[in-house]
């Protein structure tokens, strides 16, 4: 019978080691009754927080019951202290719960009677609770992932363990640690820690979480670094001389796993670059419907996992071609009834001319176009008498872009007098 009152007991102090623990009573100086029987034979076993304790019965109708007396060796007043009131002389048994793991305590015992009066304490007993469980053997940080980084460790194999204690420091402050995640379940073996910068290092450790809420220490320390942002593109350029087009090239980014590039332009050179387009390759044909415009160009390189590289902070300037410029109108008069206007090319590039002539009649403008004249002279045969018309040279290059007009000059055939 009292093998099987042992086991259990033995058995609930394991259940109970996490339980509530009887509340510390006041100290009082003990009042000693030198015929009061003693307790003797004190037995104990322990957990990491919790004592049990076992003791033979007084046989004595003298006694209330018993008191039990602790020594903390953490405590600064170095002294045993009362910790519980046993009121009832028929009891064996005591759990002494919420102790520190691996610490050595120190246990006596009293009886008591019901006027209070003590008896002799018992010998001392000597009992160090079970040291506290290591953290889990493993922890592996996954690195060079987009703006996070992954941790792996081996699942704890004790029973006890309710789940895992994830914390962060970083390089440049490597002992202030800060609880980042908790993690439930013992098989849980696994977190993502996301928002991170890019390029960035951690310090990563874990502790065990216990059922009875003691945490471990924690485990070796791991260094992870967060994916980096792909290398800008090298030596881009524009170009100058495309009709209605600008030409971008530039070299491919070192960075092994870009998939393409981003094209931003902006007006000015100081201001806001807004998106233009991407291209998988490393040049690109920016098509804009105006001659002589200037652009300003940044590109930027984009990985597998949208990662994109810091824009540049100088610009590419590019432009399409200009216009050429207006021809430079040498001579203009009236012979034979007709207009005849000369002139000489300012640039090379023109290939022919229009020639526009403006005119009133009333209060409404004409206008008309002579096309395609090749050569630097123009006839006009269809000038009425007493208008004054005014020519503009217009000089077209192999891409069909227009000069500004030409100075203009008027010419004039005076009305003949009837007789």
């Amino acid at each position: 019978m009292k093998f099987w009152i042992r086991a259990i007991f033995y058995g609930v102090l394991a259940i109970i080691a996490t339980g509530c623990s009887t509340k510390t009573i006041t100290q009082q100086a003990p009042q000693v009754k030198a015929d009061l029987p003693t307790v003797e034979s004190i037995r104990s076993i322990s957990s990491m927080t919790a004592v049990g304790l076992e003791w033979q019965m007084v046989p004595s109708m003298k006694i209330e019951g018993y008191r039990l007396y602790r020594l903390d060796p953490n405590s600064e007043e170095k002294k045993l202290k009362r910790i519980a009131q046993i009121k009832d002389r028929y009891s064996t048994h005591y759990v002494d719960t919420k102790l520190t793991p691996d610490t050595e305590y120190i246990y006596q015992m009293s009886t008591y009677d019901k006027e209070g009066y003590e008896s002799k304490q018992s010998a001392p007993v000597r009992v160090k609770t079970a040291p506290m469980i290591h953290s889990v053997s493993f922890v592996r940080a996954i690195t060079d992932l987009p703006n996070r980084i992954k941790l792996i460790w081996r699942p704890h194999q004790d029973l006890r363990v309710v789940g895992y204690i994830v914390e962060r420091a970083s390089v440049s402050k490597p002992n202030e640690w800060k609880k980042i995640a908790e993690i439930k379940n013992r098989l849980s073996a696994e977190y993502m820690d996301k928002k991170l910068g890019d390029g960035e290092v951690y310090i990563y450790r874990v502790r065990v979480k216990l059922c009875n809420g003691l945490v471990s220490e924690p485990s070796t320390p791991v260094k992870a670094i967060t994916k980096p942002l792909p290398q800008m593109p090298g030596h881009l350029s524009a170009s100058h001389d495309l009709p209605k087009t600008i030409h971008l090239e530039w070299k491919a980014s070192p960075t092994p796993d870009v998939v393409y590039y981003k094209i931003y332009r902006a007006p000015f050179e100081i201001g806001f670059y807004s998106y233009r387009a991407k291209t998988e390759g490393t040049s690109f044909e920016d098509h804009v419907p105006e001659d002589g415009k200037i652009y300003y160009y940044k590109v930027t390189a984009v990985d597998k996992d949208g990662l994109e590289s810091p824009m540049p902070d100088a610009p590419v300037i590019g432009s399409t071609l200009a216009k050429p410029s207006p021809p430079a109108i040498t001579a203009a008069k009236i012979a034979f009834n007709q207009a005849i206007i000369t002139w000489t090319p300012i640039d090379d590039r023109a290939e022919k001319y229009n020639v526009i002539r403006t005119h009133w009649e009333g209060l409404s403008k004409k206008e008309k176009v002579f096309t395609n004249i090749y050569g630097t002279k123009f006839v006009d045969k269809t000038m009425a008498p007493g208008i004054k018309y005014t020519y503009r040279i217009v000089a077209i290059d192999k891409n069909g872009i227009e000069s500004e007009p030409s100075k203009p000059v008027e010419l004039y055939i005076a009305k003949t007098e009837e007789k």
